[in-house]
């Protein structure tokens, strides 16, 4: 059979000859994160005999929040549209000190991105057109432009659970947690699994989601909290430090989270 007939009768071949009239899907560059739903009891249905997936003999488990224990639609759609639309209410009572404290900090922020990220450039274009801005002003200038362009920064985070702690306070949030998050909890503590958070959000921000989740109190789960300030997420050397402060071998650690970068940099640190 000649090479033509074979690419005829060929399905693939067939496909590769006409691919010029094929419609061209473009290629989505991986980086995980799971979907926005709420509700995912129809993905995570459990039983009496229902274990979660652990490699075998870990003992150590660090966990991100967003997408792993609770939907990113929690953080996207209600907390952080929460604090910005409290903000203003939140400087209200504050001293002229905390004020330029909280600014320094998120100064800080904006100094840390590069010269063409689009906060930066967002907060230096606004202050260019005022001849005078107080504290507050320049804060919400800073936090509107980072929310907006999603960066993730220590003095952010701060001020945002600031916010978010008189919001838990008076009962108007309530962490979500996913369906299966608290019996997983369960199952680690009965067979000795350390279970740790590491997320963007502060400590504070992460021990009152999970103090006032939607299914209770479950802070007595976890036996360390960490954040930026051991170092960004996509950076290998956090993990290492990460490990130090839990007092274990850094390959003890089983790492989840839903966004790729984290775990090339949690697997560069030599994690798992």
């Amino acid at each position: 059979m000649s090479s033509d007939q074979q690419s005829e009768n060929n399905p693939a071949k067939r496909q590769k000859i006409n691919s010029s009239d094929a419609v061209v899907t473009p290629v989505v560059k991986p980086g995980f994160n799971a979907a926005g739903d709420v509700d995912n009891a129809s993905d995570f249905e459990t039983g009496a005999t229902s274990v979660p997936l652990l490699p075998r003999d870990a003992k150590v488990l660090l966990l991100d929040i967003e997408g792993c224990t609770t939907a990113i639609s929690f953080v996207k759609d209600v907390l952080f549209p929460f604090a910005l639309s409290h903000l203003d209410e939140f400087m209200e009572d504050k001293s002229p000190e905390t004020l330029t404290e909280i600014l320094t900090s998120l100064k800080d922020d904006i100094a840390k991105l590069d010269g063409d990220h689009p906060a930066r450039q967002e907060v230096e274009t606004k202050e260019k057109s005022l001849t005078t801005t107080t504290d507050r002003q320049q804060i919400s200038t800073r936090v509107n432009a980072m929310v907006g362009a999603d960066v993730k920064a220590t003095g952010l985070k701060s001020l945002q659970g600031s916010i978010w702690k008189s919001g838990y306070a008076s009962g108007a949030l309530l962490g979500h947690v996913y369906s299966d998050f608290p019996p997983m909890l369960a199952w680690c503590q009965t067979n000795s699994v350390s279970v740790n958070i590491y997320s963007s959000g502060s400590i504070g921000a992460q021990k009152l989601l999970f103090g006032k989740s939607s299914a209770g109190d479950l802070t007595k789960h976890f036996d360390h909290h960490f954040d930026t300030t051991s170092g960004g997420k996509k950076e290998a050397e956090s993990y290492k430090k990460i490990a130090g402060d839990l007092g274990v071998d850094v390959k003890e650690i089983c790492f989840v989270s839903d966004a790729e970068a984290e775990l090339v940099a949690a697997r560069e640190a030599g994690v798992g």
